[in-house]
């Protein structure tokens, strides 16, 4: 197959391990991955500024990132660029509609430069977030990246599908794993982001893996998908290929798969 491969793998349930640490088998594969000629590319619902130094550090510098479910991307060496967002007037409707529905809910912004809590959102729930701004009301005049949407119960395909049924076709409802429904910019998301590195990169080949509700479309998107035995079971429905735990390098078995293919992913 001529062009080049795209290997795009989700982060957090994927990549890294259980305590979020880039394994070194996982650090090797990927390595041997780009030496054979794949471009990686990491898609995550983090913000850029969440990703540790360590976890960027076990990772190929030649890597391309997808942040906050695809909004941003970024090539090696170059600037995140949106690719997509919430316009102020809109995050204004939705928060509003959504509060109707549900008094309790809070919300945060996730904006490119910090992510901003409306009061009351419970302060344990932001410890692990970097550059955190709080207000009482969402008056910013700043793009939003996606809004997340703290419920009080888990984000499974249940409130993913109450928060949707609230919002319909105005923005795309999905979630990452914990506690927070992700209300996403409107036919975005990480398959679009994948299908936009692959039109830079002139990839004609591309491979996908992820553990959350997210990350379906990019496995829907992909030539080759795959899930980690962690992977919600409606991840692991829509994948093509059921890889170990991402507690037993999911990653660089999905890589072994992907070398070892030969004419499959050439």
């Amino acid at each position: 197959m001529a062009g080049r491969r795209l290997l795009c793998v989700d982060l957090d349930g994927t990549l890294l391990d259980p305590a979020g640490t880039v394994a070194p088998g996982v650090a090797a594969a990927l390595r041997q991955a780009c030496a054979a000629g794949l471009a990686v590319a990491v898609l995550t619902a983090r913000p850029a500024r969440d990703v540790p130094a360590a976890v960027r550090a076990a990772i190929p510098a030649t890597t391309c990132w997808g942040y906050s479910n695809g909004a941003l991307v970024q090539l090696p060496g170059e600037a995140p660029v949106r690719l997509a967002g919430l316009a102020p007037d809109l995050v204004g409707d939705l928060v509003r509609d959504l509060s109707a529905h549900c008094p309790s809910w809070t919300y945060a912004l996730d904006l490119a430069e910090a992510t901003v809590l409306r009061d009351p959102f419970p302060p344990e729930a932001a410890v692990h977030w970097n550059d955190v701004r709080r207000v009482t009301a969402f008056t910013g005049r700043e793009t939003a990246s996606k809004i997340l949407v703290r419920t009080g119960e888990r984000a499974g395909p249940a409130e993913v599908a109450r928060v949707q049924r609230v919002l319909g076709d105005r923005a795309e409802v999905t979630a990452s794993g914990g506690r927070y429904v992700e209300v996403n910019p409107p036919h975005a998301g990480k398959a679009a982001a994948m299908c936009r590195l692959a039109r830079t990169l002139g990839a004609t080949f591309v491979a996908a893996a992820g553990d959350g509700l997210n990350d379906i479309p990019m496995l829907a998107a992909a030539d080759v998908s795959a899930a980690p035995a962690n992977a919600e079971p409606a991840v692991r429905a829509a994948a093509a290929h059921l890889l170990p735990g991402n507690d037993e390098d999911a990653v660089a078995a999905f890589v072994t798969l992907l070398l070892g293919a030969g004419a499959a992913v050439d």
